[in-house]
């Protein structure tokens, strides 16, 4: 595997190993930490970006709906956690395209994840701002 590649999919362990422990760690009460979400994110979104610089690839982006509900961000965080698994596997594979689409689905559930976070720690601001706290 090519220097490039190899750095890729070192950062994409990083970021699996860190998921899979948030995963783990959300199941006994409330969502995971959200600035080490953003890390795995941020990892998954530059390795996106250098897999697409590798391939000479730009597509343009596509509109894609992911269901959520603020109760549902474990099955989004599991879904991203496979998908980013399956996404490295398939890059150590040498099955680049496979492995971009994929962790483009990893990369989306983080999205949705960290949009569904920030809106209810809005509504929770909004609602404490109405009753003067």
């Amino acid at each position: 595997m090519e220097d490039e590649l190899k750095e890729i999919s070192d950062d994409l362990k990083d970021a699996e190993i860190l998921l899979k422990r948030l995963v783990g760690s959300g199941s006994g009460g409330g969502p995971p930490e959200e600035k080490k979400v953003w890390l795995v994110y941020l990892s998954v979104e530059k390795s996106v970006a250098l897999l697409k610089l590798y391939l000479s690839i730009e597509s343009p982006g596509l509109f894609v709906t992911i269901k959520s509900g603020s109760t549902e961000w474990a099955v989004l965080l599991a879904r991203a956690s496979q998908a980013l698994a399956d996404g490295r596997r398939l890059l150590e594979e040498g099955r680049l395209e496979d492995a971009l689409e994929t962790l483009r689905t990893s990369r989306n559930c983080l999205r949705v994840f960290l949009r569904d976070r920030r809106k209810l720690r809005l509504r929770a601001l909004r609602a404490a701002n109405r009753i003067g706290l």
